[in-house]
C-alpha cells in the first residue's frame, strides 16, 4: 500500500471535478472492448478538470506458458497483423506488446494520472516469470507505482480556503456472479477504511453501492442540533472485456461467464459547494454511470 498527497488548486466555488478509475481493461484479449476505452481516454483528455487513476489489469498479461489461461485464437487481431517476421517478432514477447499499446493509448492522459494499482494479471507476471510488467508500465508512462493498494488525500484549494477528500482505490479480489455478491463485498471493503471515496475492481460486474453513512458528533464545542453524518461511498468500476465476443472463443466466454456492462464509474467532486448533510468538510460528492 502507499499514501498519496495531491494538493489540486482550483479558480472558483462552482469548481467541478470528474474522478475515473481506468481498470480491468485487458488490452492484449481479443475480446477487449478497446474502442469504448478509447472513447474514455478522449473524454479525460478533453476535460480540464479531469483525474484518473489506473485500477490494475490493464493488460492480459497472460503468456503461453499459462496452461489454463492462454489461447491462441484469443489474440487480439493487431498482434497477428503485418508481415510474418513481424507477427513472430511480436509473439516472442506477447506481453511487451501489450505495455506498448497501453503506454501508447494512455499517454494522451498521463499529466492527469495520480498513478497505477497493480492488478492480478501485472502480479502473476512477477510472480512466475521474474518481469514485473506493472513497475515497467508505470516507468514507460512516468507514472507513480501505487502498488496494490492506495489512500489518496485529494486537497482541494482556493486562495486560502480548501476541502479535502480522501480515496482508497484497490484492485479488489473475489468474483460472483449473482446480483448481491458485489454490493456485500464493497460494503465489507468499505468497513474499516475511513475515506469518502472507495473503490475497487477485479471481478468484472459494475456496482454502485449506496451511501454508507457513519453518524458522529464533534469532540469538542458545541453539540449540533442533530448527529452530523459522514457519507462512504463504494463502487466497483466493471471491466472492458466483451464476455461473450463474435468469433472464436474466449476464456470469459468458456468460463459463461455474465454478460457485463460496458460502462465505467464517474466520480463527481464538488469540493468547495457547501452540503447540509455534513460533518465531514468534503464538499458533494457524487457516483454514478458513465455510458460511452
Amino acid at each position: 500500500m502507499i499514501l498519496i498527497d495531491k494538493v489540486v488548486r482550483g479558480k472558483t466555488r462552482s469548481d467541478k471535478y470528474h474522478l475515473y478509475a481506468i481498470g480491468d481493461a485487458h488490452i492484449g484479449a481479443r475480446n477487449c472492448a478497446e474502442s469504448y476505452l478509447r472513447r474514455l481516454v478522449s473524454k479525460i483528455k478533453d476535460d480540464p478538470n479531469a483525474l484518473w487513476i489506473g485500477g490494475g489489469d490493464l493488460l492480459n498479461a497472460v503468456k503461453p506458458q499459462d496452461s489454463k489461461r492462454f489461447d491462441m485464437d484469443s489474440l487480439p487481431d493487431w498482434v497477428l497483423e503485418g508481415k510474418a517476421d513481424t507477427v513472430r517478432s511480436r509473439l516472442k514477447d506477447i506481453v511487451k506488446q501489450e505495455q506498448d499499446r497501453a503506454t501508447t493509448l494512455l499517454d494522451p492522459i498521463k499529466d492527469k494520472s495520480l498513478g497505477l494499482i497493480e492488478g492480478n494479471h501485472e502480479f502473476s507476471i512477477g510472480h512466475w516469470y521474474n518481469v514485473d510488467v506493472h513497475q515497467q508500465l508505470c516507468d514507460s508512462l512516468g507514472l507513480a507505482n501505487l502498488t496494490d493498494a492506495a489512500f489518496i488525500r485529494l486537497r482541494f484549494t482556493r486562495g486560502s480556503s480548501g476541502r479535502t477528500v480522501v480515496v482508497f482505490i484497490c484492485h479488489g479480489h473475489g468474483g460472483g456472479r449473482t446480483s448481491g455478491s458485489e454490493p456485500n463485498k464493497l460494503f465489507r471493503l468499505a468497513a474499516d477504511k475511513d475515506a469518502d471515496i472507495i473503490l475497487s475492481g477485479h471481478s468484472h460486474t459494475f456496482c454502485i453501492h449506496p451511501p454508507i453513512v457513519t453518524l458522529h458528533v464533534p469532540p469538542s464545542g458545541a453539540l449540533p442540533k442533530e448527529c452530523l453524518a459522514k457519507y462512504k461511498r463504494p463502487a466497483n468500476w466493471g471491466s472492458w472485456l466483451r464476455s461473450y465476443a463474435a468469433g472464436a472463443s474466449t476464456y470469459d466466454s468458456r468460463a459463461c461467464y455474465p454478460a457485463r456492462s460496458l460502462s465505467t464509474l464517474e466520480v463527481c467532486i464538488e469540493p468547495h459547494k457547501c452540503v447540509v448533510h455534513g460533518g465531514a468538510n468534503s464538499g458533494q460528492i457524487s457516483i454514478s454511470e458513465l455510458v460511452l
